[in-house]
């Protein structure tokens, strides 16, 4: 069996000249940056292709490149894979191979069989690269909730596809941002799987396939959040039993082959969760490190009733209930604001929206790193699945006639407001278009415009830019109202996670040479949960009921009893006061760039920051403000600045 594969990038000429022959060398080249392993490479008619194993190089050894024979199925097709499937030994014999098959060429031989259906009959977190020379014909698939990305450039007979935008570039395609993409990311309107920071370059989303071929472009959606089948059991015991069996099953098969894992470990549901069935998997005597974020010294906890920021007790707390667990605290002191990005932008190429909360994740992967983990585990998708708050069940019953259920929810419900308010605000509102809420909010100061908040974007770019227009277009709220359903606020959650994390988790990968993976992403366990009724997850007033459920006697009651939700980074505030006057400096010095002028409200952003008194009252909306605002409109300036080589911030 070969090596995994990280990175994949394929050049194609559906015309006669074999265009890429002259810069192949420097495409190949520019897969070797970061902790991974060798590339190879090789020819196909048509076609040049290239791919770098998974695992690390040793320590002293540089990354080789090397050209070898490509290999082709019965068809004379090639197949690269990118990443991993799971239940491996089940398709092997389901289709009559040997159990140690190559996943590429299980992978072939499926799709040979099933055609483009083949995706939903494979289960992985994978990208996958078919080149048919015969018809000159190029598949591209990416698997739901996959963490391989992959990216396109066309340009009439000539194509060029890779893990991620450097080899692209490589090609000789020019380095320019696109101007739409930035304005929608700096309106939060995230949801577009398809679009790319880069002009001329697109994305292939997850859970769809598309087809490159001299006619042109094909694309098929097989798989999303919003239209998974209906779960439906006769007894609330029955959904609990069927979601334990699917958490086992994906934390298993998340953790195979791995030999000393981590987990970053918060006190939240999603990770407890994950770190409670990852030490059932651990081979003899070999511990589960977990890493947490603490605030660094100097921190004050605002007075948040709903939130807490230190989380390390609950963490603490696990570990008592299971031994096995080697908790590790970071607190990531003498990490700096973006003081890792220009490395991460090197290896990956694509910029972590929140740089703010990023510190101490590089300061846990390379700690984990340096302790020998081979695998961090991860709960992002928790509250898209498992622990969902249930509280869409609200105006979804309304809407469904089922009244009474949401007149006794309605009365149970925590809310101290009258009955009258929690039906109209709770139940009601959702369904009011987006136009009208608005309208209704116009004069209401506690409801502030994102140009005065959150978005470091010049109100006057927003809507020159058409970024305005394309939301609303969408229906895409930038207020962070309540929405509809259960499907709606699944989409929103996980389609954001889909479109912003996997080019950055793979930036985190290369500098570490540390590989993570989310259970809670694994694709029968997100569906079976996003096809399970509202009333699993709120009952009684009960939100999360569910999760609670199943976490009972498997977590610390203090954990499962938990009404508040747990934050990283709330130390914000001492980090923001001992690097002010250095990113005083930077925006200064943006100022003069007439390009980042025009996009980022760079006065707003200075005065902002100026004049802040370095508290993090929740009345002044400071934490919006700068930790949002700023920390994002820097971030993304410093992209602008890197990708189109301007020497500012």
């Amino acid at each position: 069996m070969r090596p995994e594969i990280l990175l994949a990038s394929v050049a194609v000429d559906f015309g006669e000249t074999e265009w890429f022959t002259e810069s192949w060398e420097r495409v190949v080249r520019s897969m070797t940056l970061g902790k991974a392993g060798d590339v190879g490479h090789g020819r196909s008619p048509g076609a040049a292709l290239a791919w770098r194993e998974a695992k690390p190089v040793p320590a002293g050894r540089s990354v080789q490149m090397r050209r070898t024979p490509v290999r082709m199925q019965e068809d004379g097709s090639t197949t690269i894979l990118a990443g991993r499937l799971y239940r491996t030994d089940e398709l092997a014999t389901r289709f009559g191979l040997p159990s140690s098959t190559d996943p590429a060429d299980i992978y072939a031989r499926v799709h040979a069989r099933y055609g483009d259906a083949c995706d939903t009959i494979i289960v992985g977190d994978y990208a996958a690269l078919q080149w048919f020379p015969q018809t000159r014909t190029l598949r591209l698939a990416r698997s739901p909730t996959s963490s391989m990305p992959l990216h396109v450039w066309r340009e009439g007979e000539r194509l060029v596809v890779s893990s991620l935008p450097g080899p692209i570039l490589a090609s000789g395609v020019p380095s320019r941002i696109n101007d739409d993409h930035l304005a929608d990311t700096l309106l939060l309107n995230t949801l577009d799987g398809v679009s790319s920071w880069y002009a001329g370059m697109h994305r292939v989303p997850s859970g769809t396939c598309e087809i490159h071929d001299p006619s042109g472009i094909r694309r098929r959606r097989f798989w999303s959040i919003g239209e998974v089948p209906e779960v439906r059991f006769a007894t609330d015991s029955e959904y609990v039993e069927a979601l334990d069996d699917l958490f086992e099953e994906a934390v298993r098969e998340t953790m195979h082959g791995a030999s000393t894992p981590a987990i970053l470990l918060s006190g939240g549901f999603d990770s407890q969760a994950v770190a409670s069935y990852a030490v059932g998997n651990l081979g003899d005597g070999t511990p589960l490190r977990s890493f947490t974020s603490i605030p660094m010294a100097g921190h004050i906890t605002p007075d948040r009733p709903h939130v807490f920021g230190d989380e390390s007790d609950h963490v603490r707390a696990l570990c008592a209930m299971y031994p096995r667990i080697e908790p590790h605290f970071v607190d990531a002191a003498d990490y700096t604001y973006g003081e890792r990005q220009a490395r991460h932008l090197l290896v990956g190429g694509w910029p972590a929206l929140n740089e703010s909360n990023v510190h101490w994740v590089h300061a846990a992967m390379e700690r984990a790193s340096g302790l020998g983990c081979d695998v961090l585990l991860t709960g992002n998708y928790g509250n898209a699945g498992f622990s969902y708050d249930g509280l869409t069940g609200y105006p979804d019953w309304l809407r469904s006639g089922q009244w009474a259920r949401l007149l006794r929810e309605i009365g149970k419900s925590p809310d101290e407001r009258p009955f009258w308010r929690k039906l109209l605000s709770m139940a009601v509102m959702p369904h009011v278009p987006l136009a009208w809420r608005r309208r209704i909010d116009r004069h209401r100061r506690w409801r502030a415009s994102p140009f005065t908040d959150w978005c470091s974007m010049r109100e006057h770019y927003a809507r020159q830019s058409g970024a305005l227009a394309r939301a609303d277009a969408i229906g895409a709220d930038i207020d962070f109202y309540d929405v509809r359903s259960s499907a709606e606020w699944r989409r929103s959650v996980a389609e954001s996670l889909a479109s912003l994390t996997p080019e950055i988790d793979l930036g985190f990968r290369l500098l570490y040479g540390l590989p993570s993976r989310d259970p809670t992403a694994y694709p029968p366990l997100l569906a079976f949960c996003a096809g399970v009724p509202d009333e699993q997850y709120l009952r009684d007033g009960q939100s999360r009921w569910l999760a609670r459920r199943l976490l009972k006697g498997r977590v610390p009651d203090m954990v499962w009893q938990e009404e508040r939700a747990g934050a990283q980074s709330l130390d914000w505030p001492v980090r923001f006061s001992r690097d002010r006057e250095r990113l005083l400096g930077d925006l200064t010095a943006m100022k003069d760039d007439p390009r980042l002028a025009d996009v980022f409200d760079l006065d707003r952003m200075i005065a902002t920051l100026a004049e802040w008194d370095g508290t993090d009252h929740p009345a002044s909306r400071s934490g919006t403000r700068i930790n949002s605002g700023i920390g994002r409109g820097m971030a993304m300036a410093r992209f602008v600045s890197f990708v189109e080589g301007r020497n500012v911030g």
